[in-house]
């Protein structure tokens, strides 16, 4: 790395560090303030609410500190000359923006890997099980799944112990139910629930033509595995409607719903939000760079502050609300998520074409 882009990363580095705590730590305060009555008085508790709110507020805080520190730093190195010196001794805008774009992409790559530690995209359930129940797990009750031609009833889901209890599955050919499995209790096992102390009621085909007497037949297994795919995140998630999977159950869950031809919108959807929402502010830093003044001189830098941060915050809340209408299932997430993030890339990449040189 040369020397003035390791001046420009380091400048970058400490205004973002700068503003994304002070409003990571602005947000959970107010947060804690609004709702610390509502969480148990148990200091566990209380430190692993704050912390996961802490943690819920990334995908708020992130992008806006990012452009932000990005407006702040340039801003700094133009009232000191410093920008208009490094075009005089020859560094091109592009060069220049590098430091500032690769790195809003690394932070924003390392936040897409987050999304897939289960811990890090559950913390708004984390937070509301503490809040309601006073627990960081919630156990589901009555959950009626469908796999194919087998229907699956649970009495109560432990996603955290990855355990279910009471379960009921019910298998079927043609419409026709040819099977119920009862188990006292079961669990996950790598991609699928292994059931144990198991009674089976088999009922044999019907054959009209035949005047013999049908009779059911009951089993007893030790173990028996069914749902396969149907992790119990998976479960919990499409019961409950209001949670968050990980990218790769994200994958998992389209895959199951193709398989039996279900809508996938609000899974595609949740998808898009953790890969490629978190690309916004990279893609801003980018072309605002580029229309960032040379010098001081001749403009009016308070009132480009003022345009930059309104602007940026009103671009910010609606490509963030037609997000959060694509989860809602009212738009395809295509049209909701993928097509404002593209135009705003071909914006960022006509400023770039226009103002480079």
């Amino acid at each position: 790395m040369k020397i003035y882009q390791r001046f420009l990363a380091k400048l970058y580095i400490k205004k973002f560090l700068l503003l994304f705590f002070a409003f990571e730590f602005f947000f959970t305060g107010i947060d804690l303030m609004q709702h610390l009555k509502e969480v148990p008085d148990s200091a566990n508790l209380q430190i692993l609410y704050g912390v996961n709110k802490f943690l819920e507020f990334f995908s708020y805080t992130l992008p806006l500190s990012l452009i932000f520190a990005l407006l702040s730093a340039v801003l700094q190195i133009v009232k000191s000359n410093e920008l208009v010196s490094l075009y005089a001794l020859g560094i091109s805008k592009t060069q220049a923006s590098k430091p500032f774009t690769y790195l809003a992409l690394l932070i924003a790559s390392i936040y897409i890997v987050l999304n897939t530690i289960p811990g890090f995209v559950q913390t708004h359930l984390t937070t509301h099980n503490i809040k309601k129940h006073g627990s960081i797990t919630n156990i589901s009750s009555e959950i009626f799944i469908k796999s194919g031609d087998t229907y699956a009833y649970i009495g109560s889901l432990n996603p955290q112990n990855k355990t279910g209890n009471n379960i009921k599955i019910f298998v079927t050919k043609n419409g026709d139910l040819r099977e119920i499995i009862d188990a006292k209790e079961g669990h996950f096992y790598k991609d699928h629930w292994v059931l144990q102390e198991i009674t089976a009621c088999e009922k044999p085909p019907i054959n009209p033509k035949s005047h013999t007497t049908t009779k059911l037949i009951y089993k007893h297994y030790k173990s028996k595995k069914v749902l396969q795919g149907f992790t119990p995140r998976l479960i919990d998630t499409l019961f409950k409607t209001n949670t968050r999977l990980t990218i790769q159950d994200s994958f998992r869950a389209m895959k199951l719903f193709e398989n039996q031809n279900l809508k996938t919108n609000k899974i595609r959807a949740n998808l898009y939000w953790m890969t490629i929402f978190p690309l916004f502010a990279a893609i801003v830093v980018f072309g605002l760079f580029f229309l960032m003044p040379t010098q001081h001189r001749g403009i009016n830098l308070t009132l480009f502050t003022t345009v930059s941060i309104f602007g940026t915050l009103v671009l910010w809340g609606i490509i963030f609300t037609l997000t959060k209408i694509a989860n809602n299932g009212s738009v395809s997430p295509e049209m909701g998520i993928l097509f404002p993030i593209f135009l705003l890339f071909w914006a960022s990449f006509f400023i770039y074409k226009k103002y480079r040189n």
